[in-house]
């Protein structure tokens, strides 16, 4: 479980990793702001893919699954309270769902190719 330290540091994260799910298409402009977000956290690469694929993408994949998925953005109130609540009901479920393959597959199928382009940002970006 996260401390209160760990969620805010993490709630700038959810948030920008939350918009690779919404019904819209992410431009290049998109992903440079997101990839600042992210290169500004602590955290490794690994540690942000875990951000990405087991505490951002349970709650929001469905959205991309939807015939009127949100393409706004989500609110961050109600993005972190459910990342918060899905960690804190089904801290083993949650891990085991976002790293059994098939499961992993749905979740992110329309946002990997987003994540690889991500990844490498952050890495130019911590460089400089």
């Amino acid at each position: 479980m996260l401390d209160e330290d760990q969620v805010q540091r993490r709630r700038p994260l959810w948030s920008a990793l939350a918009e690779l799910w919404l019904d819209t298409e992410r431009a290049a402009e998109d992903l440079e702001r997101i990839a600042q977000v992210l290169a500004a956290s602590d955290l490794t690469i690994e540690e942000l893919r875990q951000v990405y694929a087991v505490e951002v993408a349970p709650v929001v994949f469905l959205n991309l699954w939807s015939a009127a998925g949100e393409w706004a953005g989500f609110d961050e109130e109600w993005l972190c309270s459910r990342i918060m609540r899905n960690l804190r009901d089904r801290p083993r479920r949650t891990r085991f769902w976002a790293r059994f393959p098939p499961t992993r597959s749905l979740m992110l199928y329309a946002t990997e190719r987003h994540w690889k382009a991500l990844a490498d940002l952050v890495r130019k970006l911590r460089s400089r």
